[in-house]
């Protein structure tokens, strides 16, 4: 008992030195973001979401606590080698991007994390979900592209979800270069807006243009 409520008063002094001026908000975000950056386990993610979600419940009117706290989850789903988790990740990460399309509903790039999300569902069963989730995920990524067109990362996921489409339907490589070398011209041109921005998708879509793009 006593060391929950020691771990709650911590919380919430915590919040309140989150919040205390924006330069604060920034420095913190910015460690936050490089640590991100080298994180690669489970565990590791998990850690700095529950961060994110702190920083996100002190800084109610910001989106990208919120982002990077989905993101984290998003990419616990995409590191497990356990299926029966992945959707559980993915429901963690799920009200995290509701409580940021809330705040921010014409943000481009919580569009394209949502597009994300369902493609990651996909994983736990392709045959069972393929369908279903691109075309939820081709819907969302053409919101985030109406709200952005210059977003390289809709692109990035508009290809992938063209490449696994099978080609009797529309898909496959040939189909998907188009996406991968229109987003491979938007990211080296790509300037974010701050140091907060998204910035992930370059290396694989320049992976994904060269082994399946040769010659397209």
């Amino acid at each position: 008992m006593k060391k929950s409520v020691f771990l709650s008063v911590m919380i919430f002094f915590n919040a309140i030195l989150f919040a205390q001026d924006g330069s604060d908000y920034m420095n913190i975000m910015v460690k936050q973001k490089n640590a991100f950056r080298m994180t690669h386990t489970v565990d590791g993610f998990q850690s700095l979401a529950n961060d994110y979600e702190r920083i996100a419940n002190a800084e109610i009117d910001k989106w990208q606590p919120l982002y990077y706290a989905a993101l984290c989850y998003l990419n616990m789903s995409f590191i497990t080698d356990d299926l029966d988790k992945v959707d559980g990740y993915l429901d963690s990460a799920q009200p995290f991007i509701d409580r940021a399309l809330e705040i921010y509903p014409d943000e481009s790039e919580l569009h394209v994390l949502q597009g994300m999300l369902y493609q990651a569902r996909i994983k736990v069963d392709a045959a069972g979900r393929g369908m279903q989730y691109s075309m939820k995920a081709t819907e969302e990524l053409n919101k985030a592209k109406e709200y952005n067109r210059d977003n390289p990362r809709v692109y990035y996921l508009l290809g992938m979800n063209v490449l696994h489409t099978p080609e009797s339907f529309g898909g496959g490589a040939e189909a998907a270069c188009p996406y991968f070398k229109k987003a491979d011209q938007l990211f080296k041109s790509y300037v974010p807006e701050n140091v907060l921005s998204p910035t992930w998708g370059p290396e694989r879509n320049q992976q994904l243009l060269s082994s399946n793009c040769q010659g397209n």
